[in-house]
């Protein structure tokens, strides 16, 4: 089978990605965790912090009770923390640990990486 340019660059960065994935089992994210971190992540760079009432709303990815137990489990594993703004206690934003932001940085020397491999190939 004939991959495009661009297929081979996502496989490679795929590849790239995974190992940087290994986490000790402990530190393992479910498929829907890495889903919802990527959620939190892509609204904190876009500077609008997820709410944890938004996130539990987000019912493309599963129900609101199973979302409400994986963010539980984020914070239990130290990849999200909760936090209030402007003094509101009412409302509670999702923001990621130094340890997520690491897990993000990674990935990105891995794109970096395979961008690189590509533009040498």
């Amino acid at each position: 089978m004939n991959f495009t340019p661009v297929a081979n660059l996502y496989g490679q960065f795929l590849q790239l990605a995974r190992s940087v994935g290994t986490l000790p089992a402990d530190l393992a994210l479910s498929p829907l965790e890495a889903v919802l971190l990527e959620e939190v992540f892509l609204h904190s760079r876009d500077k609008r912090p997820l709410t944890v009432k938004e996130a539990i709303e987000l019912n493309h990815l599963a129900s609101p009770s199973t979302l409400h137990k994986r963010i539980t489990h984020l914070r239990k594993l130290q990849w999200l923390q909760t936090e209030h703004h402007d003094g509101d206690h009412r409302t509670k934003y999702l923001v990621l640990t130094p340890q997520a932001m690491e897990h993000f940085h990674a990935l990105g020397l891995a794109m970096q990486k395979a961008l690189r491999m590509q533009a040498t190939a």
